[in-house]
């Protein structure tokens, strides 16, 4: 019978251990915003911040590509695990017009540690630095790492609560997916 009760302890937390593969955000205060925000197929939030060489970026600045936004923090370990696969993407899929978004939660006398993290997983993407999450705000940030895949008209195609796994078949589906799109033709101005 214990036997059974543990079996049935273990299936029934096994929802909770899975989803938590990743660090656990401050409270209230990384929820971000609105439950409904950064929602599959709605227009991606307002995403703006300095990077970590103090460059003013925005996610507007890439309307057109696939843009694959990465919230994380150099003190989680799921986030900095990922960072070798996010490289790779990068690498491998600029040229078909796909960039990752690194976002640093990190807070402020952490920014030489991140720029050391920067340098030696040769991440080849623009990383912003946000040490209070401001400009990840509307981004409804539950936990670490968050990752959004924002396609070339600038709406949310996929989310990943938690680690990003080298080629993992969900992301690379969502990919293959998104650079098939079309990039969206300017609007003519009268």
């Amino acid at each position: 019978m214990n036997a059974l009760r543990s079996t049935l302890l273990v299936v029934s937390l096994l929802p909770t251990l899975l989803v938590g593969s990743g660090c656990q955000g401050k409270g209230d205060e990384a929820a971000g915003g609105p439950s409904g925000a950064s929602a599959i197929g709605q227009p991606a939030p307002t995403l703006a911040a300095r990077t970590i060489d103090g460059e003013p970026v925005a996610l507007s600045d890439f309307r057109g590509q696939v843009v694959l936004v990465n919230i994380w923090a150099t003190w989680c370990k799921p986030c900095t695990k990922e960072l070798p696969e996010l490289a790779r993407l990068q690498r491998e899929l600029s040229a078909q017009g796909f960039t990752v978004l690194g976002v640093s939660i990190d807070k402020r006398q952490m920014l030489p540690r991140v720029r050391s993290m920067v340098t030696a997983y040769q991440l080849g993407y623009p990383v912003l630095f946000d040490p209070e999450s401001r400009a990840v705000n509307d981004w409804n940030v539950r936990g670490y790492p968050t990752t959004v895949l924002v396609g070339r008209d600038g709406t949310i195609r996929w989310r990943r609560d938690g680690m990003i796994h080298p080629n993992d078949p969900e992301l690379s589906k969502q990919l293959e997916t998104a650079l098939a799109q079309p990039t969206p033709q300017a609007e003519h101005q009268p």
